[in-house]
């Protein structure tokens, strides 16, 4: 994966977590699917939504496990990659 992409992909996410914002992970079809959030701690209700999709590997899947973010598999739907999930490695 490109460096440059890596670490802005990091920025983000980090600039996300430090604001509280609430952050998804979902393999859809070998894409990973990030979802932000932000949810009200004082209504509990989620009042800004971000949806952005990142490149599979096991460089972001990396990056997202290291702040405690899972990847779900739950949509994946047919492993369009060969070999090991990204996440597995």
């Amino acid at each position: 994966m490109d460096p440059l992409l890596l670490q802005e992909l990091q920025t983000r996410l980090l600039n996300w977590l430090t604001q509280g914002y609430q952050v998804l992970a979902d393999d859809v079809d070998g894409e990973l699917r990030v979802t932000v959030l932000y949810v009200s701690p004082g209504t509990g209700v989620g009042s800004e939504r971000v949806q952005e999709y990142w490149p599979m590997s096991a460089e972001t899947a990396k990056l997202l496990n290291d702040h405690g973010i899972v990847i779900s598999r739950a949509l994946a739907g047919p492993r369009p990659w060969p070999g090991v999930h990204p996440e597995d490695i």
